[in-house]
């Protein structure tokens, strides 16, 4: 079993509809989308689990980078099992210390008695103490082309409604350089484009 991380999709997605995009690479094994604990809805983000690592890495190469529903997807090689949990300092090292002695909690109480948390439990950090780990979710940064540069037969028509929904967002917005690739020169044309389709209907100005 090989596994990917897939992101930057549009929360409307199910895993369904994942399933089926990526079943173009090969059979899918598995499919699952991250979800919020309280709301329920997509977090834009998930794994694809494919039966081999050939099948893996041809889902790589094809599909990241891709625009859907005017985003561009982010697929890379799952490292979530790679990530380091959090910890504590090391017996030795600085603890929580909130009455000034080392490596332990001094109270206030009657007797000035001390109270040591880690010498309770064996020298281990206490519980709901932790230390921050940068999240790393393996997503390696591909650079952008423009489409119209390495295609002379795209040419940007503010009546070609369907090419410049996709360098829009799912809201109707105008997607950034950063998102489409495009030369600045070409950013110009399509903004103009789309600005345009809008004024004589072709486009909308908003989804809801």
């Amino acid at each position: 079993m090989a596994k990917v991380f897939v992101g930057n999709f549009s929360f409307s997605i199910t895993e369904e509809q994942l399933q089926t995009r990526f079943s173009e690479v090969g059979e899918v094994q598995s499919v699952s989308i991250m979800k919020d604990p309280v709301a329920g809805r997509s977090r834009g983000f998930g794994f694809i689990e494919f039966g081999t690592e050939e099948l893996a890495k041809k889902a790589i190469e094809m599909i990241d980078g891709q625009l859907w529903e005017g985003r561009s997807l982010k697929v890379s090689e799952d490292r979530s099992g790679s990530r380091r949990p959090g910890g504590f300092a090391p017996s030795g090292g600085s603890g929580y210390n909130a009455g000034g002695s080392t490596g332990g909690y001094s109270g206030g109480g009657q007797g000035g008695t001390s109270y040591d948390r880690r010498s309770q439990d064996g020298g281990q950090a206490p519980m709901g103490f932790f230390r921050a780990q940068p999240l790393d979710l393996g997503i390696k940064k591909k650079k952008k082309s423009d489409p119209f540069t390495e295609d002379e037969t795209l040419s940007i028509d503010y009546k070609d409604g369907k090419l410049l929904s996709r360098f829009m967002s799912e809201r109707g917005r105008i997607l950034p350089r950063r998102m489409t690739g495009l030369t600045s020169h070409n950013q110009r044309l399509v903004t103009k484009a789309i600005k345009r389709a809008r004024n004589v209907g072709i486009l909308p100005y908003a989804s809801r």
